[in-house]
This record gives structure tokens, sequence and C-alpha cells, in this order.
């Protein structure tokens, strides 16, 4: 039973710790730190679709991608159209 009272007493204290260190924190920071993650976005051409990263690299931050290919079309004399795909275009995305 002490144990438990323990973990419970050991928990509010580092809860009144961590809500002290926002309290004391200019609102700025907090505001900076915590709600306005810059968007981020990169883009790379390749002969061969890559894969980018999907997940969180940190805390708040979540990464996701897309492959996008690149085509070259052609008309013949008929008018028809034939489309190939040349290259690749990753878009990898943070926020």
């Amino acid at each position: 039973m002490s144990n438990i009272l323990t973990r419970i007493a050991l928990t509010a204290v580092m809860l009144q710790a961590a809500l002290a260190f926002l309290v004391l924190l200019p609102k700025d920071a907090v505001a900076q730190r915590l709600w306005d993650q810059p968007y981020e976005e990169w883009q790379s051409e390749s002969k061969r679709p890559k894969r980018g990263y999907e997940g969180f690299p940190a805390p708040g931050v979540y990464c996701s991608y897309r492959r996008e290919p690149i085509r070259e079309c052609n008309t013949d004399k008929r008018g028809r159209e034939t489309c190939r795909v040349t290259r690749w275009r990753l878009v990898q995305m943070c926020s």
C-alpha cells in the first residue's frame, strides 16, 4: 500500500514541477515551442522512385512524403497521345 502512495506522491511532485516550469517560461517561448511548429517541405527529383520518411522524428513533429511521377507525352500522326514516366519527384513534408 505504501508503494502505491509513494508513486502517487512522486507523480504529483513531477506534475507540479512541470506546471511550474511552463508558468515561469515566457509566454512567447511556450507558444513558439508548443503551437507554432513551422511547416517545411523539400523536393528532389531522381530517375527512380525514392522513399521518404514517414513518422515522428521529434516530439510534436510529424513527417510525411509523396512520390509524384513526371511524365513526358507525345502525340502521333493520328492524334493519339502516349505518355511515359521519365523521372520521379519526392516531396517530403514536416510540421
